[in-house]
């Protein structure tokens, strides 16, 4: 919508809620600056520094400290540095002599030679043992998806790694490959008052947003354009962008297709339950010089994981204080929204205290409930792009935009 209006198009924005921003929510208040949706945005798309400059905020945009490239992993009751390279892979104790010498047969496992689409699990497991599903690719899959490995479809939800395979028959020998390429760039930022400044600064160059605003259907016109109904009247436009989560993707698109937009009613949704926590730094023995650590489904831990933002951004935290952000649910284990909110800190910072050691109550809390967080791109996940593709062929001048198809 901003660049549309920049480029001088009449353009309205709907937002369903009270803030521009969807799932972008950030809390301040007695110098506690709190993400309760994302934390971070990576700036590995070449369009994501020009647009913060465009808006202005480019003075306040922040890279995170170094010690973000270290991450953790919660195994046999500690954590352990994940390696960080081929060296400290070698030298780490996080994985057996066993799953180091499976990693070096991988360049000789085969493809399949049929076409079956496979889950996230079934491909590591051939590529590269159990071992590597268990504690590297599985925990990458909770942190980025909630996901649940057995699910996930490694062509939809892991493109880049189904590529490697698919053109250069190993992984190993894809990675060497794409080393001779240009190296990857980009920076994991944030905004110095916190990651809604983007939204709400994109929403002053909109010159209609309408928010607490939402639509019910989007049906074709005789004419070829589109009236738009809210519950608070109609609009009519020349071309509409859905950038929506499945379901209301399905009620909106019901009459205008005859029923066919239902289908997205299927895709599934991981559910999140995010809590938010300030503690005093000398509460808290671990260190905390990294990003954050994640937890395997078949350690000890019920949490998904947790990140440092203090570490990560200054201004997260008041002078003598650090923050800790927890995530838990997901796909393999949506009961955790089912918890009150006494029982959800009773279970997150009795895990904290496991696993950095936290030796007080926290002096700051927050819960935020996403029940649904993150679409799922499971196995069969190409019905959905493939539906989506038939209904914008059908309904030129529609464009369905957002995280339901492409990330």
């Amino acid at each position: 919508a901003w660049h549309l209006a920049r480029g001088g198009v009449d353009v309205a924005l709907l937002e369903a809620g009270p803030r521009v921003g969807g799932s972008i929510e950030t809390q301040a208040a007695d110098g506690w600056l709190f993400e309760l949706g994302p934390n971070t945005v990576l700036e590995n798309n070449p369009h994501v520094g020009p647009l913060v400059e465009a808006v202005g905020l480019g003075p306040d945009k922040l890279v995170a400290a170094k010690a973000g490239k270290r991450r953790y992993l919660w195994k046999r009751g500690r954590l352990q540095p994940l390696p960080a390279g081929p060296l400290s892979f070698l030298r780490t104790r996080l994985f057996s002599g066993s799953a180091k010498a499976r990693i070096a047969r991988e360049p000789f496992v085969r493809p399949p030679s049929d076409d079956r689409e496979e889950s996230v699990a079934e491909f590591v497991r051939r590529r590269l043992g159990r071992e590597m599903l268990d504690y590297a690719v599985g925990p990458f899959v909770s942190g980025v998806y909630a996901g649940d490995p057995e699910r996930l479809s490694v062509q939809w939800a892991t493109a880049k790694i189904h590529a490697l395979e698919k053109n250069h028959g190993s992984l190993i020998k894809g990675a060497f490959a794409k080393k001779k390429g240009p190296a990857p760039s980009g920076h994991m930022i944030s905004i110095r008052q916190g990651l809604d400044t983007l939204p709400k600064k994109l929403a002053e160059g909109v010159p209609t947003v309408r928010t607490s605003t939402s639509c019910r259907s989007v049906t074709r016109k005789a004419d070829g354009t589109f009236r738009v109904a809210t519950d608070d009247g109609t609009l009519e436009a020349a071309r509409v962008v859905l950038a929506v989560p499945a379901d209301a993707l399905a009620s909106i698109l019901d009459d205008a297709t005859q029923g066919d937009a239902r289908r997205f009613d299927a895709m599934p949704y991981a559910p999140i339950v995010l809590t938010a926590l300030g503690y005093r730094r000398e509460d808290v023995e671990h260190p905390l010089d990294g990003f954050g650590f994640l937890a395997p489904r078949c350690e000890s831990l019920r949490i998904l994981g947790c990140l440092f933002p203090s570490a990560l951004f200054e201004g997260r935290a008041p002078e003598g204080h650090v923050q800790l952000t927890a995530f838990a649910g997901g796909r393999t284990d949506p009961e955790v929204l089912d918890l009150d909110d006494d029982a959800v800190l009773r279970l997150v910072t009795g895990e904290l205290k496991q696993a950095l050691g936290t030796r007080a109550a926290p002096v700051a809390r927050h819960v935020r409930r996403w029940p649904r967080a993150i679409p799922q791109y499971e196995v069969g996940h190409g019905r959905f792009v493939e539906l989506a593709r038939d209904l914008e062929a059908r309904l030129p001048g529609l464009s369905i935009a957002g995280n339901v198809l492409g990330g």
